[in-house]
């Protein structure tokens, strides 16, 4: 049956990334969004940062290198304006003995790789034009993007069509493709793609996912009289932007474990605590930059990000959680026997690196989808599973680093 029509459920930067993807191959998509707008959620920050985080040559760098690369020729492909997208350059700093051991070794295992060096102090305070005292892995062509102008424009696209206020209730597979219930009406759908992030489970609620929600908090600093010529992204164990966002500088992000049984006010609500936290990470940057900008504190923004329990995305085509405990496979059984939904695909779990590498999962969720051959090889398509921690509860640990990828054109 050919795919023509797609819904795809989650509004964020995952969500946008993959009716994007899929309206480029020409389906017809439907984004539907619980809130008001699209990238009101944890893709709703002033600035995103996109940079890769490397630790060597394993397979969790080849994915974070590669999602950077993509995102970075996408980004550069809209077209947009330089108020809403920049490849200003980053710096990570040395600024432990283990961080300095672990760009040393990222900058020899990546030195053939274009646009990233090894730097020591002095030409870090080139780059940045502030005086820094690590050296650090210089990234040239990383950058800050403006979350909700990156989602606006990859969903003005003719093919995507964008239902706000809308909540999802369940989602049934039919002889025919997919019934999606929202309050009092259902919408018919060819393929569906669960993008919602911490809310997926609900959709989905027989089948192990190991996501946590975490709560991370932004704060923004008005810019000093010195602050404005700092055109690099610099990074520690947080990171603070050029003063891009409204002649504010962007630091963050706080880091804690969410409980989404309280209320969603509660766990957004700005706290000191957190612009303390943030202001400290600051601090490891530089004394001085924290000291010029620490009453500088004008607002921040807090959100709730989802992440799985291993780091990785969840992200690729499911199973059908009922088939596969009723009749569990065996350990040595053909992937492809096992019991696949036919359309249905999720993108989640994307934690703080959402526009980073959202992007490439949309598009090997869209290959997949149109049986073309996705970007990456067999090994990162297994590792990004979005069945592997059921598979693995069952005790199929070869099954739960695979994938069915079928690619006849």
């Amino acid at each position: 049956m050919a795919t023509n029509k797609a819904i795809v459920i989650g509004g964020g930067i995952a969500g946008c990334s993959t009716a994007y993807a899929l309206a480029q191959r020409g389906l017809l998509v439907t984004l539907l969004e619980r809130n008001a707008t699209i990238a009101s959620e944890a893709s709703g920050n002033p600035l995103a940062m996109l940079y890769p985080r490397l630790s060597g040559n394993d397979a969790s760098s080849k994915f974070a290198l590669t999602a950077f690369k993509y995102s970075l020729a996408l980004y550069q492909s809209l077209g947009l304006t330089a108020d809403i997208f920049q490849s200003c350059g980053m710096l990570q700093l040395g600024f432990n003995s283990r961080e300095q051991k672990r760009i040393q070794q990222v900058a020899q295992q990546y030195a053939a790789v274009t646009g990233i060096a090894l730097v020591d102090a002095q030409q870090a305070s080139a780059i940045a034009h502030l005086q820094l005292k690590h050296s650090a892995l210089h990234f040239a062509e990383a950058g800050w993007v403006q979350p909700q102008q990156l989602c606006q424009r990859l969903t003005q696209h003719k093919n995507i069509h964008i239902n706000t206020h809308t909540q999802v209730d369940t989602v049934i597979k039919t002889a025919n493709g997919f019934e999606v219930h929202i309050s009092g009406a259902l919408l018919a759908s060819d393929l569906v793609v669960i993008a919602n992030a911490g809310s997926a489970g609900q959709l989905v609620p027989d089948m192990r996912f190991n996501t946590q929600s975490v709560r991370g908090q932004v704060s923004l600093l008005s810019a000093s009289k010195n602050t404005p010529s700092i055109n690099s992204i610099i990074c520690t164990d947080g990171y603070f932007s050029p003063a891009a966002y409204q002649g504010m500088h962007c630091l963050g992000a706080s880091f804690a474990k969410a409980n989404l049984s309280e209320t969603q006010p509660a766990e957004l609500t700005v706290e000191l605590a957190d612009h303390l936290q943030n202001l400290q990470k600051l601090q490891q940057i530089s004394n001085s930059l924290h000291d010029e900008l620490k009453n500088n504190l004008v607002g921040g923004r807090a959100s709730v990000r989802c992440t799985a329990a291993d780091y990785w995305p969840l992200a690729g085509q499911l199973l059908d959680s009922r088939a596969l405990l009723a009749k569990p496979p065996r350990p040595s059984a053909d992937v492809n026997t096992l019991p696949w939904v036919e359309g249905l695909y999720m993108n989640i779990a994307h934690g703080s690196k959402g526009f980073t590498t959202a992007p490439l999962c949309a598009e090997i969720i869209a290959c997949m989808a149109t049986q073309n051959k996705p970007p990456v090889d067999a090994e990162i398509a297994g590792l990004l599973n979005p069945n592997r921690f059921q598979l693995k509860q069952m005790g199929l640990k070869r099954l739960a680093k695979m994938v069915r990828i079928t690619h006849e054109r």
